[in-house]
């Protein structure tokens, strides 16, 4: 059999790339103000990062982050819903506001001429938001529909499961950002409000300007709009992360299923972890390229699936890790096997060279690709600004990743890869796959349904 790599063209020398310069500086309250000139570009893109994430809200409003940021984007005190769509189309720019874990986020893109007046809008719907709660009502039930949605869909059920089984009841990772069904419908514009007031606060903000803008420019429109922005946010929860650690398997039942989606994964590590880089390389050469362990295995040579992959989803505290694919129902629990054993396999000896180099160049060849637009030169403000990395993270990137040796994979596998502790989760057909799990011993099977608790 010719090995699959003999096949390809060996990839050439990566294009030099280097991150734009940027300058930063207090605004005042707090607001800390970045600017990337892009002289060569014809857009502005700017983006308002402020501490109001789903690590700022509490528990029994899980959700409210996300919707505050939704809710935003509807108008303000002074222009209806109807009236802001209109501004914003006359400006050509359209005004987005989102959430994650760590941040809360707002922005737009804009002609170079343009962007000040987006500016103004921007800083109008953040300082003096509408909330009208027939608003904030549609988006309430967009959103237990979507949550709804996607326990039909087998990747995201197990997502979902995946998280409420490898976390402690008692931590927030154990759900969604976007929150369940149970947090959410409760929720009212006036939480929206409450929130918004504590955590949309200029303290912990960070305004991020990328485009062919001059830096005396900004900083006077930046003045003008977000000068005088006041007040204090509580920050954020440090939350708790405790692994319900050992091996077992829980079975979302979904009868008639001709595939099983599956997840083997443990709670992984913080995004400040000192081994950041090893565990980086470590997971692409496992499961984050095309030529990756995992897809060779169970893609190439065993034909189970059209693609698998692995990847740690690293945030403030330790997110979870995961290799994940969607296998055929009667070759479950051999995917399984196959997936321990590949994980196991990257701590029982470093890579050789020659599959490192690849990966290494992969990682080094895609690099440039997140920032080509002005979009994505902002965007890699954000975890300077947010995490608070070196300011030299991105110039030396390229260098790190070149850095991480075979030892140090195998160090990083050896350190953060648990296959004996590992959680498998998976949403198929349990009648059909549970009696090859059980004579292959994973470990205890538990089958739930997908609206159990």
């Amino acid at each position: 059999m010719t090995p699959p790599n003999a096949l390809r063209p060996a990839p050439g020398p990566p294009r030099p790339y280097h991150f734009p310069d940027f300058t930063h500086r207090p605004l005042g309250q707090g607001l800390t103000l970045w600017v990337v000139p892009l002289p060569d570009r014809e857009l502005v893109s700017v983006q308002l990062l402020v501490d109001g994430g789903a690590a700022a809200e509490s528990e029994p409003e899980g959700g409210i982050a996300a919707l505050t940021a939704e809710t935003l984007v509807t108008g303000t005190r002074r222009l209806d819903g109807h009236a802001f769509a209109e501004a914003t189309e006359r400006l050509g720019i359209e005004i987005f506001a989102d959430s994650s874990w760590d941040v809360a986020r707002s922005g737009f893109s804009a002609l170079a001429d343009r962007y000040p007046a987006g500016l103004e809008l921007l800083a109008e719907m953040v300082r003096e938001p509408r909330f009208d709660e027939g608003e904030f009502d549609r988006l309430r039930e967009e959103r237990l529909a979507d949550i709804l949605q996607s326990r039909s869909e087998p990747g995201r059920l197990a997502d979902e499961w995946f998280l409420r089984a490898v976390y402690a009841d008692d931590s927030p990772y154990a759900r969604l950002s976007a929150g369940t069904p149970e947090t959410v419908e409760p929720l009212t514009v006036e939480q929206a409000r409450a929130h918004h007031a504590r955590h949309w606060r200029p303290d912990r903000a960070h305004l991020v300007v990328a485009g062919p803008v001059r830096v005396d420019d900004v900083v006077r429109a930046a003045e003008a709009t977000l000068g005088d922005w006041d007040g204090t946010s509580p920050g954020h929860r440090t939350i708790p992360v405790a692994d319900r650690g050992g091996r077992r398997i829980v079975v979302v039942d979904r009868p008639g299923s001709v595939q099983s989606e599956l997840r083997v994964g443990h709670v992984g590590i913080e995004r400040s972890h000192p081994d950041y880089f090893p565990a980086l390389v470590m997971a692409a050469l496992l499961g984050g390229t095309f030529s990756s362990r995992l897809n060779q295995r169970l893609r190439e040579e065993l034909g189970y699936t059209y693609g698998a992959r692995a990847a740690f989803d690293m945030r403030r505290a330790a997110g979870p890790f995961s290799a994940r694919a969607a296998v055929q129902t009667e070759v479950t629990a051999d995917a399984v096997r196959e997936t321990l054993a590949l994980v196991e396999g990257m701590r029982a000896a470093p890579p050789d060279e020659a599959e490192l180099r690849e990966v290494i160049d992969f990682l080094i060849g895609v690099f440039p690709l997140r920032f080509e637009t002005t979009g994505g030169a902002a965007a890699g403000i954000e975890p300077i600004a947010v995490y608070g990395l070196d300011h030299d993270w991105w110039a030396t990137y390229r260098d790190r990743i070149e850095a991480v040796g075979p030892v140090q994979v195998h160090d990083a596998a050896v350190d953060l890869l648990r296959p004996a502790d590992a959680l498998i989760v998976l949403a198929g057909d349990a009648a059909r796959v549970r009696p090859d799990l059980e004579a292959a011993d994973l470990g205890p099977i538990e089958v739930v349904r997908p609206a159990d608790d």
